[in-house]
């Protein structure tokens, strides 16, 4: 009896449910990433052992090796609340709603608060290329004229307000809510930076009654 011959096709596989699977990867990562703002200054810090990570709020003073601070507040609704507050109280016209939540979201800056206004009605290209002095921080000069004491003392106040108002409404809809969670702040230093300039920023904080802060360095290998 002769065999039966099977007809033979080519195997196809469906590749539709695999693409759009990808495409709505693609969407998900678009939507949820959050680009980080490009650093108008960049350090080397020195390096340690220690593998405790940044905070993900923090107040970070950044120092270069030419001695120049710069200020970033990782909390945009801090950022704007003490950017009012700065402002107001150093007399410096306010800015516009618009500028004011593109400063705030911009990262790290070192203008003086008189310098920021005219530094937000440049196009993005100008601002990223523009040279900026640093945050002034002598603690040898006038109480008024220490910038970085009022940014850090004022983040200090509505860091406690926004940490006691965001533990309230996780009261009332019965969230759960991270005690640690407040603003901590932080001193990231080159490591060529000289040590007065350091120990002036330090002196600073105290005098803005921050009493814990951290120091930012470079992870090297442990010792074997």
């Amino acid at each position: 009896m002769p065999k039966v011959k099977m007809p033979r096709s080519t195997p196809s596989l469906d590749m539709t449910p695999m693409v759009d699977l990808a495409f709505l990867l693609v969407t998900f990562f678009m939507l949820t990433s959050s680009f980080r703002a490009p650093e108008p200054v960049l350090v080397d810090p020195p390096s340690s052992t220690t593998e405790i990570q940044i905070p993900k709020q923090v107040f970070l003073a950044t120092i270069d090796k030419d001695g120049r601070v710069f200020v970033d507040i990782t909390n945009n609704a801090v950022k704007m609340a003490v950017t009012k507050k700065v402002m107001a109280q150093y007399k410096v016209p306010a800015l516009s709603d618009e500028d004011l939540k593109k400063f705030c979201g911009m990262g790290p800056f070192g203008l003086r608060l008189k310098e920021i206004q005219r530094f937000m009605e440049l196009e993005t290209a100008e601002r990223n290329a523009t040279y900026q002095p640093g945050v002034p921080y002598d603690t040898s000069a006038k109480v008024t004229e220490c910038e970085l004491k009022s940014w850090a003392y004022e983040t200090q106040v509505a860091a406690y307000n926004d940490y006691k108002d965001r533990e309230q409404i996780a009261k009332e809809r019965n969230m759960p809510f991270d005690p640690d969670s407040r603003i901590q702040f932080a001193i990231k230093a080159d490591a060529n930076a000289k040590y007065d300039v350091v120990k002036k920023v330090i002196q600073v904080f105290r005098n803005a009654k921050v009493k814990q802060f951290q120091m930012i360095t470079g992870l090297e290998e442990s010792p074997k």
